[in-house]
């Protein structure tokens, strides 16, 4: 999830679609991405992600948007253990810099990661307030 560029307060609603690719595995389990958020914002996207239990996502996602950066904890749980897997899962805003700093907001997310190149593409929708 991202900010739209709006200098108005209140509550702004998000879609964004997000392509990422790993830059870094730690064994089976802990994953780095980077990529790019398109949709209401653009900006570039960096994520560290630790899966359990071969299908629950846990870990932090960061946006670095026109502005500031945009912490998000995200949760989510894959639909299949093949090499082609659907996900999905919630996201809560931690935190942020710049004009999103005190911003708030939840937001949900589905997408398809390959297995064997750990490339990922996902769409998000949610609001938050800042």
């Amino acid at each position: 999830m991202a900010a739209p560029a709006v200098a108005a307060t209140g509550e702004h609603a998000v879609q964004e679609h997000v392509d990422l690719t790993l830059v870094k595995r730690s064994g089976s389990t802990k994953l780095e991405h980077k990529g790019r958020a398109t949709g209401t914002v653009n900006g570039s996207v960096t994520s560290k992600i630790t899966i359990s239990h071969s299908v629950v996502m846990r870990g932090t996602v960061t946006i670095s948007a026109s502005g500031g950066k945009i912490r998000l904890k995200v949760n989510g749980r894959a639909r299949s253990i093949g090499a082609r897997s659907k996900f999905n899962g919630s996201a809560t805003i931690s935190g942020g810099t710049g004009k999103y700093d005190g911003a708030t907001g939840t937001g949900t997310f589905k997408g398809v990661v390959n297995r064997r190149t750990w490339h990922v593409t996902l769409d998000a929708t949610g609001s938050y307030h800042y």
